[in-house]
């Protein structure tokens, strides 16, 4: 009798067990927010230990704080403030606009290139296509912005789909980390984005198109992320003001979609 036997890079039968319900920590931390499959990537990262030092890392703000913010991912989902909830709203909705404006294809793409002609010294004219660095820099400063606003906006929530999504959100960015030093993007103690502008300007423009143009660049990882803190905020804001009205429709208080999928419905 011949047995088979496939190889598989998803472990999520291992793990079914602990994923009880939304609220329960293991299926927020050992599951990706947009997923509740459990890819070998997390499997490594959470088994070499880098997960925990990272979302240390991610909330260290002194020893109480940081207990204070690990012990909400332990003990479960709670709904967070109306002005956390306003400033999660406002903070992904803004960081996936961002994002969505670097990850434009095509003719509406910041990143195609302009016909720029030049003169010689004998007053020959050249024209060449290149790519308009002060637009890119100007999106990309705006994207950093957005993206340090999030991170500070998801520190204060209670909500463990928020947390442990920011979280991910900033272990993926420092995957990137080597390819965004050299473009002039550097990822500060706080996990926040700083852009020295002028290196940005000197380095190579297809480098950064790489990082921040299209559906497998960082930009779009970051703006998925986004979209589900968007909507986690939204369903806080839910539970907060209450799902039905007085008539028994639904409140048009709830969004199950941040921005980046407003073009499915």
């Amino acid at each position: 009798m011949a047995i088979n036997i496939s190889a598989k890079n998803d472990y999520s039968m291992l793990f079914s067990s602990l994923q009880t319900n939304s609220n329960n920590v293991t299926s927020s931390i050992f599951g990706n927010a947009s997923s509740s499959s459990f890819s070998l990537s997390d499997y490594a990262l959470i088994k070499s230990g880098s997960y925990g030092k990272l979302m240390k890392a991610y909330y260290a703000q002194g020893d109480s704080k940081n207990n204070t913010v690990l012990n909400k991912l332990a003990t479960g989902s709670a709904t967070d403030s109306a002005s956390t909830i306003t400033a999660l709203k406002s903070s992904s909705d803004s960081l996936s606009k961002a994002a969505s404006a670097l990850t434009e294809t095509g003719k509406k793409s910041v990143f195609e290139k302009k016909d720029v002609t030049t003169k010689d010294e004998f007053g020959v004219e050249t024209t060449t296509q290149e790519y308009d660095k002060d637009a890119i820099y100007d999106k990309v400063a705006e994207f950093a912005k957005a993206y340090n606003s999030v991170v500070s906006s998801s520190q204060k929530s209670d909500n463990t789909k928020v947390l442990s999504t920011a979280a991910n959100m900033v272990t993926q960015t420092l995957t990137y980390e080597d390819l965004l030093n050299k473009v002039g993007i550097t990822i500060g103690e706080d996990n926040k984005l700083s852009v020295d502008e002028d290196k940005f300007k000197e380095s190579d423009m297809s480098t950064v198109k790489t990082l921040m143009n299209g559906v497998t660049s960082f930009a779009y990882d970051v703006q998925s992320k986004a979209s589900f803190i968007n909507m986690y905020a939204q369903a806080d804001a839910t539970k907060t003001s209450g799902l039905y009205a007085q008539n028994a429709l639904y409140t048009n208080s709830y969004s199950s979609s941040g921005y980046m999928f407003d073009s499915m419905f």
